[in-house]
């Protein structure tokens, strides 16, 4: 399983809190395949596309009897993963959607490299009968990557190679992208952020900095419940400290990455690149983890929330994700409390600059500068103009970053909508939550019906 991938998982399972994560996998996914297979030879097919190269395909989920629906294609892709059994696929196909799954294999430097594909995936959808518009989905890790594609389908590549990025992208092959005529993103993180706001303070040498520490019990953490309560002391103390190892971390690729450019890196293209105690998966040094009252709890304004009764509100959208403390066992674990990637890849993907601001509170994340990564959503959403949705799940951590998705877009004709007790895998945290998944695809479906949209 490839790293993205794995952090896709790793997010879905970890709304369920300790002890229960294999389980809550083999629900939240079985679950959902096994609600559509009692209808999928009579609701819809799939047909193989090769799309352009040895790197691109795509799985077409298409209905067998296609209707008031075929207009509008859409299209889903994830880095790295194996898009073609994700649950959106089956979701939107019973509901009358035609929709391609695209995958890339083969290296992935940065977001760049996913773009012909999703192009040309776009350009087979539009040859299709009937379509006259085409719709991008992102979801979970493919939603930066679709905000980015979408800002530079629309200005081309010099969207993403100006001098505030710290690693510009290449221009080749960015050029004429076909244009998406709407954008969806669901529960998105918010780029090489996520990466970032993983990084532990504590780790430096072989022991930890104790007045650092977000797993000691003398700075709030309760390790038997895995939730903590920490002190606006603490917090400020966290997030500067977080703020100085990233500065050093990004100088510090930085200027490995000038040693390649003069011919004087360990290897002529790139090096490894190993950061302890930033995070892998959805893993990391995160005070929201633990702490889900004080720190990414609720939005700033209200937005449309779908309640679990049927009914919608227009309301602050306040998180009902349990503490996620667990990771606290894995403190001295190869690769969920370290980053083993490359130099390239670390700059292209993780690398984002903060200020002396910066720091997450309740309904709110300050001190960004979200321009200077390549990857960063908010960033992207700043050139995205077609019709958006951002759809967010109550039961896990993204309400808050959602929002700032949301603020940054470009579109006048822009939505926010929370799931009420959804996981981040679209599944119910809890019973009385109803069915979260038939609430979160339909209220997609009605966002795509609407008159007059496209």
């Amino acid at each position: 399983m490839k790293r993205t991938t794995a952090l896709l998982f790793a997010a879905m399972v970890a709304t369920c809190g300790p002890g229960l994560h294999a389980q809550a996998a083999r629900r939240g996914v079985s679950a959902g395949a096994h609600s559509i297979a009692a209808v999928r030879s009579a609701a819809f097919h799939t047909d193989y596309v090769r799309l352009g190269s040895e790197s691109d395909e795509g799985l077409l989920y298409e209905p067998t009897s296609t209707g008031a629906k075929a207009p509008i294609a859409l299209l889903f892709s994830h880095p790295d993963g194996n898009t073609f059994g994700y649950p959106i696929a089956r979701q939107m196909a019973v509901r009358g959607y035609r929709i391609l799954m695209v995958n890339h294999h083969g290296p992935e430097v940065g977001p760049w490299v996913y773009a012909p594909g999703i192009s040309a995936g776009v350009r087979y959808l539009r040859s299709l009968p009937g379509v006259r518009r085409v719709v991008i989905i992102g979801h979970s890790g493919g939603s930066p990557l679709i905000a980015f594609y979408a800002k530079v389908a629309a200005h081309g590549p010099s969207a993403c190679d100006g001098i505030e990025k710290l690693y510009p992208c290449p221009t080749a092959g960015l050029t004429g992208l076909a244009r998406p005529d709407g954008v969806i993103l669901l529960d998105s993180p918010l780029g090489a952020f996520h990466a970032m706001s993983s990084l532990d303070p504590a780790v430096h040498g072989e022991a930890r900095v104790a007045n650092l520490d977000m797993f000691a019990a003398d700075n709030g953490f309760d390790a038997a419940t895995g939730r903590a309560n920490y002190s606006a002391a603490f917090a400020r103390r966290f997030y500067t400290a977080q703020t100085t190892d990233n500065a050093r971390i990004v100088n510090h690729a930085l200027a490995r990455l000038h040693k390649l450019a003069e011919g004087n890196g360990r290897f002529r293209d790139d090096e490894p690149f190993v950061i302890p105690g930033m995070g892998s998966f959805a893993a990391g040094a995160r005070l929201y983890d633990p702490d889900p009252e004080d720190f990414l709890s609720h939005t700033r304004a209200p937005h449309l929330l779908l309640k679990s009764d049927g009914q919608t509100a227009y309301v602050i959208i306040r998180s009902v994700r349990p503490p996620l403390g667990a990771y606290a066992r894995d403190l001295n674990t190869l690769n969920i409390m370290s980053q083993d990637t490359t130099v390239r890849r670390f700059l292209a993907n993780y690398a984002i600059r903060t200020n002396a601001q910066y720091a997450i509170t309740a309904d709110d994340i300050m001190g960004v500068d979200w321009a200077s990564a390549v990857s960063s959503t908010p960033s992207n959403a700043e050139g995205i103009t077609v019709p958006a949705l951002v759809m967010v799940m109550t039961c896990h951590y993204f309400a808050v970053a959602g929002e700032i998705v949301y603020d940054h877009l470009a579109s006048k004709d822009k939505t926010y909508a929370a799931v009420e007790g959804a996981t981040h895998m679209f599944t119910p945290c809890r019973p009385q939550y109803g069915d979260t998944v038939k609430a979160t695809f339909d209220f997609v479906n009605a966002w795509l019906s609407k008159p007059g949209r496209f």
